[in-house]
């Protein structure tokens, strides 16, 4: 792993969240030190996290006892992000013996170059376009609710954050969305980070999966990054995206270890 690919994805990742944070009225904190986030909301451990952590070992102790007492006193449930696994030692073991509990290993950061772009052809049957109007948003965010399985009682704030990404002049960030015979089928999203074209919310409805729609949103996102004069796309891979996004080109740079608390326990 090069320091500089690392970086790469560290700021995507950062500049996301701190999107995400703003959009839903929170608040993002970076002192070159610790990332981390909070936005009040409740519905989801995504909406509140801790993202980076450089500490020498004697400050870490403090760091991690003051972090985990916002979360809890404030009964938000949150994600830490160890990435790469280890990079603070003895972090794992620390959150889970207070009840915050690994619920990934491994998930892989991953970095394509965009000066040459793979083939693809879309099936005549589809059409896909960037979200404007108030039909492709209303179509955008049920196919990411159903595609994602994300609990109803979070709709309002993904609601908020599209309305917040789409309202901003200049946006970094573009919304997309496949229809089949005009039926809403899949979407993704284009973040214009300063280093790097991210790639997030690739997901497809189950009933039309198997047809290519992944690859075909990814590489929407991909085309528009590269017209926008980016050089390298980056995203994090699941393990059902993971074997696309490695046919596409995409070699993985470091993986993250990911932990939460779902603000049901506390040790």
């Amino acid at each position: 792993m090069s320091n500089s690919s690392f970086l790469v994805i560290e700021d995507n990742v950062l500049a996301y969240y701190k999107g995400l944070a703003l959009s839903l009225g929170g608040q993002f904190f970076d002192d070159g030190q610790t990332s981390w986030f909070a936005t009040g909301k409740r519905s989801l451990t995504r909406f509140n996290g801790v993202l980076r952590m450089r500490a020498s070992r004697r400050e870490q102790a403090a760091m991690l006892g003051q972090l985990l007492e916002y979360f809890h006193s404030n009964h938000l449930p949150f994600f830490w992000a160890d990435y790469p696994p280890g990079s603070t030692p003895g972090l794992g073991q620390y959150l889970v013996s207070h009840g915050v509990l690994q619920v990934a290993r491994d998930m892989p950061a991953m970095q394509r170059g965009l000066r040459e772009m793979p083939s693809f052809r879309l099936p005549e049957q589809v059409e896909i376009t960037e979200v404007h109007s108030l039909q492709d948003q209303i179509d955008w965010l049920e196919v990411h609710m159903l595609g994602f399985g994300e609990p109803e009682e979070t709709r309002a704030d993904f609601q908020q954050y599209l309305n917040h990404s789409l309202g901003e002049s200049p946006s970094d960030w573009r919304h997309f969305l496949a229809r089949w015979q005009g039926e809403p089928c899949a979407i993704s999203t284009l973040l214009c980070a300063p280093r790097a074209a991210g790639i997030y919310h690739v997901t497809t409805l189950p009933a039309y999966r198997g047809r290519g729609l992944g690859r075909a949103l990814t590489l929407a996102a991909m085309q528009t990054g590269r017209e926008q004069g980016f050089v390298t796309a980056v995203l994090f891979a699941s393990p059902d995206g993971y074997p696309l996004y490695k046919k596409l080109g995409f070699e993985t740079v470091v993986t993250a270890d990911l932990y939460a608390w779902t603000g049901e326990s506390y040790l």
